[in-house]
């Protein structure tokens, strides 16, 4: 059981170290008269603004949901490696690669509802 929380940990870092790894330049502007870095807007009333954090946001989740989806499959995929004969933890590790899935579709799901109540769109 260390041997596969310790593999677990270490594809939980390595997968950590590299979504971090290329992290993009922000060039300053400016939004509303206010110097910014991340977020850059062409409204004087905010919309623009909203739309670029909320842009953000969901990049970030993506990437973070990415991680803990990966982390999820590969810690039902050693679970069920490792289960032998073991009715129970084959059950448990489908269980656990079914919720994963279910979580990365209604995350999709999520990111399209959003996409389509914000006017012009956050994707693209």
């Amino acid at each position: 059981m260390k041997k596969l929380q310790l593999a677990v940990a270490t594809l939980l870092t390595l997968f950590a170290v590299s979504a971090t790894a290329a992290v993009p330049a922000y060039a300053q502007s400016t939004c509303g008269g206010t110097k910014t870095q991340l977020i850059a807007c062409s409204d004087s009333a905010g919309i623009g603004a909203i739309s670029e954090l909320i842009r953000i946001t969901i990049s970030v989740m993506t990437v973070l949901i990415g991680i803990a989806a990966t982390g999820g499959i590969a810690y039902g995929a050693l679970l069920y490696a490792s289960a032998h004969d073991d009715q129970s933890k084959v059950s448990s590790a489908i269980i656990i690669i079914r919720n994963v899935v279910i979580g990365i579709v209604l995350y999709g799901f999520t990111i399209a509802i959003i996409n389509w109540l914000v006017p012009g769109g956050v994707i693209g």
